[in-house]
């Protein structure tokens, strides 16, 4: 017998995110002083996110087949660029909590490690090429998050989202793990490329097969919160500190994506003809219940929250034709929608007010004449979720669909492209509300000097009540992220060619053309 050989550079993003977590809890403890641990672990966090982003774009550029962790895990472009995206998330969840975490908690270290693991995890799920690595990449970022949504201990909503969250995907990882039993059973293996071989050579598809499929995708539709395995969605983002909301919104969707697309379109193709419609029929009423349920919403978290849910069924029709060319569609559609929710979330974040984890509508009214930068931020953000062109969520829908057309899913298309229209309402009701509507008596007396006094005070003294807007467009972080995200939108709406076409070559190298 001989031992593998593994290529340690096919997992360096892994290791610097993993490495950069433990050295964070390190740096915590050394640093007695909270103001100065505050400081430096953001930074420390953001450089490793950073560092890992730059390994995964020069493992891209390797010449030559790419680098694999013996059979376990591959380097491939496709890989690569998932794990791009998530860190990019990451990065920006980062900038958001640094001004916010110390508001809420003292264990500014265990915030900051927990989201590195995530992210670990996450990237970990795109690159996996065997459900055994699939399943403990998918709990090492479900644990933390569980942990991460229940961050702020004084929020009573926040402790019970944690709880939701747990005791939902607790389910649904068993759910996972009983799938990938019975696909080993019909197959004998759990490797991705073993499955498809095996398959391969069966002259029919063993029946067990497609109880594991079914399994494995109520597994990944919770954590992509597909209906009907979406219910703890709406209550997890508005219980969790926003800026966890923003990296569970753009992050966790883009990792169970990866999962998504790597497993059924490396392993199952020889299945295609029943996981494809199994997934058509989700996407339909993923679509149309989280738009639906998304009208009626007060709260702009818990509105977000169907709006993503929505979101998970437009990219999941990319995923339904089982072709390169959707896998390509979906690799871009989240690329772009991980940048319009985060900025959605930076706005929401900046009109929060003291003690409070949300923000209503209402607050919006009149936003353009307190506020016009952030005002035109969050229309930029609105327009392009709702597929405004020439904004890049935009062209997002516009390569699902198409991906989709072109494999002869005319009818999921024709659903999409209503609940689109259907979705401008409650989006383009915010820019109504921001521009032409008058903000309340509240509202108008607040300024941005109270609003960041109202932030560096955790709590409202006793007797009193939050005053204004707790974070102001001044503030650098939330600022940068702002910044990042609109140039973003706007400049992969413009410009959208050579993103999609390196998306494009990514996708067909890894599933074929």
């Amino acid at each position: 017998m001989t031992l593998p050989t593994p290529n340690l550079l096919a997992i360096l993003p892994q290791i610097i995110v993993v490495a950069a977590a433990l050295l964070v809890l390190l740096v915590d403890a050394f640093l007695r002083s909270e103001e100065s641990s505050g400081r430096a672990l953001p930074w420390l966090s953001l450089a490793a996110l950073v560092a890992a982003g730059v390994a995964c774009v020069w493992l891209a550029l390797q010449p030559g087949a790419p680098k694999a962790y013996d059979t376990m895990l591959v380097a491939d472009d496709y890989a690569m660029i998932f794990s791009v995206v998530i860190l990019i998330a990451g990065a920006l969840s980062v900038l958001l909590a640094a001004n916010t975490v110390p508001h809420i908690s003292r264990e500014s270290g265990a915030f900051y490690a927990l989201l590195l693991l995530a992210t670990a995890g996450m990237i970990t799920m795109g690159a996996a090429t065997d459900l055994i690595v699939v399943f403990l990449a998918l709990e090492i970022l479900s644990l933390a998050l569980y942990i991460l949504v229940g961050f702020n201990r004084d929020e009573p909503r926040s402790a019970e989202a944690s709880l939701k969250y747990f005791l939902l995907g607790a389910f649904a990882s068993a759910f996972f793990v009983f799938g990938v039993a019975l696909v080993y059973g019909a197959t004998g293996t759990t490797n991705l490329d073993g499955i498809a071989a095996a398959l391969g050579m069966a002259a029919t598809v063993p029946p067990l097969l497609y109880g594991g499929i079914a399994l494995l995708i109520v597994g990944l539709g919770f954590k992509v919160a597909l209906v009907p395995f979406h219910m703890w969605a709406p209550d997890a983002y508005q219980g969790a500190p926003t800026m966890v909301t923003a990296f569970m919104a753009a992050a966790v969707k883009a990792a169970g994506f990866a999962a998504f697309v790597r497993i059924f379109l490396a392993a199952f193709p020889a299945a295609n003809d029943v996981w494809s419609w199994a997934l058509a029929v989700l996407a339909a009423a993923t679509m149309t219940l989280g738009n639906l349920a998304a009208l009626r919403q007060t709260s702009l978290k818990r509105m977000l929250a169907y709006s993503s849910i929505a979101h998970a069924g437009y990219a999941a029709v990319g995923l339904v034709p089982g072709t390169a060319a959707g896998a390509a569609s979906v690799l871009f559609y989240l690329l772009v929608y991980g940048f319009m929710t985060i900025g959605a979330f930076a706005v929401v974040l900046a009109l929060e007010r003291a003690g409070e984890d949300d923000v209503l509508r209402m607050q919006f009214a009149g936003l353009a004449e307190r506020q016009p930068l952030l005002a035109a931020a969050m229309a930029v953000f609105m327009f392009s979720l709702a597929g405004v062109p020439p904004l890049a969520g935009f062209f997002a829908k516009f390569y699902v669909f198409a991906a989709a057309m072109d494999a002869g899913w005319g009818w999921l298309v024709l659903i999409g492209v209503l609940n689109s229209v259907l979705s401008a309402f409650y989006y383009l009701y915010i820019t109504v509300q921001m521009y032409f509507e008058k903000a309340p008596a509240a509202a108008e007396g607040d300024t941005a000097q109270r609003g960041r006094a109202a932030r560096t005070s955790p709590a409202p003294a006793a007797g009193g009540t939050a005053v204004a807007p707790a974070l102001a467009l001044s503030m650098g972080a939330i600022r940068a992220v702002l910044l990042i995200t609109v140039f973003a939108t706007v400049l992969i709406g413009l410009w959208p060619l050579p993103w999609t076409n390196w998306i494009t070559q990514a996708a067909q190298a890894a599933f074929g053309g």
